[in-house]
């Protein structure tokens, strides 16, 4: 008759595979920790060129290097401060959390602004909303949105990746030249054909059915990120 083994064992030879396991996969996640690094600096570069509307759009399928070499040729990076003041000496890498500085990327042609562009945050039905928005060089005109990160429900929030529901923005103004005041996009219930005047369509956005929250806290991360960068938009606007 086999001999039994002991609990004492038992828990002992589990312990041992489980530190072995544990040894490996940190091993292999180390490892990885740089190649994770450079993919999710390559969709940040990636995201800010799809939003500012390359002249020349991103090669289908490019490579690290051809990503880098375009995001460098044609994207400055800044940091501005919340009275909307560039902060010299200052990537948008470094910035603390807490600090009140924020991070603009401005595409330019032969040294002029063809776009500006800066992160929006905000919270869906489910998760955190990740994109990116870009306005024109007037400082009024939306160029782009778009959403790179969440956890909305397929086929519902979901669909603020997809292309039918972000090319809504371009062509929006942020801007009410009437009344001389900031008047962020807004996605409504619906269509705004239904729902809104046509003077006033410049404004709005149409909304995706079933998916009302999300639709909301698109409106509200949009109206808030604006509102950080107004100052600075504010200058443009002086200028144009």
């Amino acid at each position: 008759m086999p001999k039994q083994r002991s609990n004492l064992y038992t828990f002992t030879f589990a312990l041992i595979v489980c530190v072995i396991c544990s040894f490996f996969l940190a091993l292999v996640s180390e490892g990885l920790r740089h190649r994770k690094e450079v993919n999710k600096e390559m969709d940040v570069k990636k995201n800010i060129l799809k939003v500012v509307g390359l002249k020349e759009p991103l090669p289908e399928g490019a490579d690290t290097a051809t990503i880098k070499k375009i995001y460098e040729t044609y994207i400055k990076e800044v940091v501005i401060d919340k009275e909307g003041r560039i902060v010299e000496g200052k990537m948008p890498q470094v910035i603390a959390e807490g600090e009140q500085l924020y991070p603009l990327y401005i595409y330019e042609e032969k040294a002029l602004p063809v776009a500006y562009a800066f992160p929006i945050v905000g919270k869906g039905l489910w998760s955190t909303l990740y994109g990116y928005f870009a306005l024109e060089p007037d400082a009024i005109t939306v160029r782009g949105i778009t959403f790179y990160q969440h956890g909305e429900t397929p086929g519902l929030g979901a669909e603020i990746e997809q292309q039918w529901f972000t090319n809504n923005f371009k062509g929006k103004k942020i801007w009410d030249l009437k009344n001389a005041a900031l008047e962020p996009v807004i996605v409504v219930k619906g269509n705004v054909e239904d729902k809104i005047q046509e003077n006033e369509r410049d404004h709005y956005v149409d909304g995706i059915s079933g998916a009302t929250m999300t639709s909301k806290g698109v409106t509200e991360m949009v109206d808030r990120e604006l509102r950080k960068y107004e100052p600075f938009f504010a200058k443009i606007r002086g200028k144009n």
